[in-house]
């Protein structure tokens, strides 16, 4: 079933907004977002000494708690301005404060349910807890499953390191309980994958799609602003080099690279989030990828080489199966059809 199509009140049919608006906000948004994390003055502490005399940087606990905060509140800022946009412009018609939350909730990728108490004498909700619990676990178990297709290399990799569930190197306190109650954890697995997916794929997509950009652009050009907002990194490494030119020539190498391999992630996102109309979809991706990490073939190879061949095989075979089964995963018969692909 799909918690997005069937809203209470349908909104009209793009084009409502001018694409200037929309690219406009979406520049306001991006710019916002990366901002935040220099906002307060720990934000900016990246290349200087702590009290103890240690260089600090992204992963320092001050830098990572001021960041945390920051970012948090300009995605608040960033998602409620979306959503009192699209509702000033009377993308969805008037149908009371209650059905108008609900309707610009879904429309942003919040599945949220209907009190049913609005469309009939039945309560609580429409639709029932169980649909909607098995919505919103599909939504998060396909493009999970979609997206291991993808890491199958990394993921045979993993296994000869025996460091797989119930693998003998894999310890559920340190693999899991420890990185998720760190603050490089909290930023890595929760706070970043929540924030950047409601900015750039909540906040940037919807106020495009209603301008009336054809489903490719949306895909394949909206990922520029998700590759800007991690184009900071390469200052925070000149910073940490000592702002040197060897340092520079690094941060730029940097900045490439997860200019590339970011913006890859992002036409996968933006399709996730336009094939589910769910912001779970995206974010449930996102948090497999920070997981596993950059794939680097050639380092796996190298390390285990007896199965070298093996595992550029298992490699080629990912990408194969992840072409194959990325349409019928997220079909509407998975995600139950969404507005945003039709």
């Amino acid at each position: 079933m799909s918690l997005i199509a069937n809203l209470p009140n349908s909104p009209l049919s793009p084009p409502i907004l001018s694409v200037g608006f929309a690219v406009g906000a979406s520049t306001l948004f991006t710019l916002t977002y990366v901002g935040s994390l220099y906002l307060s003055p720990a934000g900016r502490l990246a290349g200087k000494q702590d009290a103890d005399g240690n260089i600090m940087d992204r992963d320092h606990p001050v830098v990572i708690r001021s960041r945390i905060k920051t970012a948090s509140l300009a995605t608040a800022a960033t998602v409620l301005a979306t959503g009192v946009g699209i509702w000033l412009k009377g993308v969805v018609p008037r149908a009371g404060w209650l059905l108008d939350t609900l309707n610009i909730s879904r429309l942003l990728g919040l599945p949220l349910p209907t009190p049913s108490l609005l469309t009939s004498n039945l309560l609580p909700f429409n639709p029932s807890l169980s649909s909607y619990l098995t919505a919103i676990a599909t939504h998060i178990a396909s493009p999970l499953l979609l997206t291991s297709l993808l890491f199958l290399g990394p993921l045979y990799t993993t296994y000869l390191s025996s460091s797989l569930p119930f693998q003998r190197h894999f310890s559920i306190q340190s693999d899991i309980v420890d990185k998720l109650t760190t603050l490089p954890g909290v930023r890595n697995y929760l706070v970043g994958p929540l924030t950047e997916e409601l900015v750039f794929r909540s906040s940037i997509l919807v106020p495009l799609f209603f301008a009336g950009l054809s489903r490719l652009r949306l895909i394949f050009l909206t990922p520029a602003f998700f590759g800007i907002a991690h184009a900071h990194h390469a200052w925070n490494v000149f910073l940490q080099g000592g702002r040197t030119r060897q340092a520079a020539l690094r941060g730029a190498l940097i900045a490439s690279v997860q200019l590339t391999y970011t913006g890859i992630f992002g036409w996968y996102a933006n399709f996730l989030f336009l094939r589910s109309g769910s912001v779970l979809a995206p974010m449930a991706a996102h948090v497999f990828c920070n997981v596993m990490g950059l794939p680097n073939p050639m380092a796996d190879a190298r390390r285990f080489s007896k199965n070298a061949a093996l595992i550029w095989i298992t490699y080629a075979a990912g990408i194969a199966l992840f072409a194959h089964f990325l349409f019928p995963l997220t079909s509407p018969d998975v995600f139950g059809g969404s507005l945003y692909w039709q």
